[in-house]
């Protein structure tokens, strides 16, 4: 059926009039403020930053990521990626601590600028260029609008002065030296420096404000120690600009482990307000009666424990020098990936709270819609993934192995791998490359559910050795993976749909009277702030919302709590 499109000519329909939840300087500078409170009360160090210290590591586990992740978003680059970044030069460039002394003390904040409109993934081939002049200053350019970098924030709206680390391609003499980091000043508390544009970008829907900008640069003047690193080109441009990024690997990491802590907090909140939202006439009855309402929130808190532990060991291995650089960043993408999916999570829960669960104030969706940025931040997911499968599968380094590769997930990682490998040999057989259209067909769509398969399986084992985690924890957690991927299992004799329906059915019913002990370990109650846990601050946030008529009155009697669904 076609449809009169003469409809949008009208210039009500104009694209132009559609509100874009614009930053401004009034809701902006709260979460910088709250960034330097959380970056100041850790008291880390320089060495603790660059040699990624215990303190560090905890320092990502830290709970009030929850409570403001925005703020969390803003430390966490300003600690990891910028000063992280600049740490790596220090112990050959003394001349460099004045600038990391600003920005440890917050006097500034840091940003890490790589990516661009046109160049993400592909960054090496970024175009910003910083062109050497005759007196060893550099003048730093933005060539063409695809090469504006994107997408750090760098406005003045924050209300405080900015530093970034900035990549750019070194020119010297017309020589394309490969892509350089360099110090850069982006602006002050009163403006932007000279010849820095930036664009700010509206603000996420759902989300804490902050103001990601699109950033040119025209003619910046850096003086000859902006510069971090040689001159020279490197002999091996791949490793060598990997090895400047380095501290995104890092990130990759240390950024997803809040996704564990927003688990667990959103949990917390539909599980609490579930125990309180009533529902029947003459026997009011809680709504986490219904086994629908029970699932999502035992299901949240047993992954939240798990990962948990699974970032712990991550984060152990990570810092485990026998392994190669690849098999460091093999380690955080997989458990990034995992995290990612099972954050998917918080959607089910905001749902499960009704109504009220789709309003930010009440945290869940607030939590799900930030969370989602991590999706590209520090790597895409889906690409990371095809790059880590792709190496796995050609056999280019090999991950941790499973220590009990009996159990059920060790089993489905095995099997979803051997998939692969057939699969790529048949993609090779009739392509003769990697890179062809059967590879593209039959390999590439696999490899995230190969990533999430080994995240699942070095999830268990991580919990499981870590002694803590109670087995009913642990088997619902194992149960709901098996059902999530139910055919591959039935597929290979562990039983039918229905078996596997029971056990993990057996599980939740096993986990439920421990609820309010899930809930307890999670010290979650001081980061939450959603009205919808209390009656009494569910009416309270009502009474406060603007009103239109005469609301002195309109509510005849105040009566006994009466939640319905």
């Amino acid at each position: 059926m076609d449809f009169d499109t003469s409809l949008l000519l009208d210039t009500i329909w104009d694209v132009t009039q559609d509100g874009r939840h614009e930053p401004s300087p009034s809701n902006i500078p709260l979460h910088y403020k709250r960034a330097r409170a959380i970056c100041l009360s850790q008291d880390l160090t320089i060495d603790d930053i660059a040699e990624l210290s215990p303190r560090f590591w905890d320092f990502h586990f830290n709970p009030v990521s929850s409570r403001d992740m925005t703020a969390f978003i803003i430390a966490t680059i300003h600690l990891n990626l910028c000063i992280g970044t600049i740490s790596q030069f220090s112990r050959e460039r003394p001349d460099l601590n004045t600038i990391l002394d600003e920005l440890l003390n917050f006097r500034a904040c840091g940003e890490f600028m790589l990516t661009e409109v046109d160049h993400g993934l592909d960054a090496r081939n970024l175009e910003t260029t910083a062109t050497m002049e005759a007196d060893g200053s550099f003048s730093l350019n933005t060539p063409t609008i695809g090469a504006a970098k994107a997408m750090p924030p760098t406005s003045p709206l924050a209300g405080m002065a900015r530093v970034a680390v900035v990549f750019a391609r070194l020119i010297v003499s017309g020589d394309d030296r490969g892509v350089k980091p360099f110090v850069v000043r982006i602006n002050d508390a009163g403006g932007m420096c000279d010849g820095v544009v930036s664009r700010v970008l509206p603000v996420r829907p759902g989300t804490k404000p902050l103001d990601h900008s699109i950033t040119t640069f025209r003619n910046v003047r850096l003086r000859p120690e902006a510069l971090l690193g040689s001159l020279s080109r490197v002999d091996n441009e791949r490793e060598g600009f990997l090895a400047h990024i380095w501290r995104v690997s890092v990130g990759t990491l240390s950024l997803s482990i809040m996704g564990v802590s927003a688990i667990r907090v959103a949990g917390c909140i539909a599980a609490t307000y579930s125990q309180r939202r009533l529902v029947g006439d003459a026997k009011k009855l809680p709504i986490m009666q219904f086994s629908t309402q029970q699932r999502p929130i035992l299901k949240a808190l047993a992954h939240g424990e798990v990962l948990h532990a699974y970032a712990k060991w991550s984060v152990g291995e990570f810092m485990n020098p026998k392994h190669s650089a690849d098999v460091r960043r093999g380690i955080a993408t997989a458990f990034k990936v995992l995290v990612v999916r099972s954050s998917r999570l918080l959607s089910e829960l905001a749902e499960r709270c009704g109504w009220q669960g789709l309003y930010a104030h009440n945290q869940i969706s607030e939590l799900a819609s930030t969370f989602q940025g991590n999706s590209v931040a520090e790597g895409d997911t889906l690409v990371i993934s095809i790059r880590l499968a792709s190496e796995i599968l050609m056999n280019r380094y090999r991950l941790p192995q499973s220590v009990d590769p009996g159990r059920p997930l060790a089993l489905y990682e095995n099997g979803i791998l051997e998939e692969a490998v057939s699969q790529m040999a048949l993609t090779s057989n009739l392509s003769g490359s990697i890179r062809g259209a059967s590879y593209n067909d039959g390999v590439l769509p696999r490899c995230r559910a190969v990533v999430e398969a080994i995240g699942q399986r070095m999830a268990y084992e991580a919990a499981k050795a870590q002694g803590n985690v109670i087995t009913e924890v642990l088997d619902l957690f194992e149960a709901s993976c098996i059902q999530e991927s139910s055919s591959w299992f039935v597929e290979h004799g562990y039983g039918t749909r229905s078996m596997l329906w029971d056990n993990e059915k057996r599980a939740y019913g096993n986990l439920l009277p421990l609820l309010p002990s899930l809930v307890d370990r999670t010290n979650a109650k001081a980061y939450i702030t959603a009205p919808l846990v209390d009656e009494t601050c569910t009416k309270t946030f009502i009474k406060a919302l603007p009103a239109f008529g005469a609301s002195r009155d309109d509510i005849i009697a105040e009566q006994a709590p009466k939640s319905r669904l």
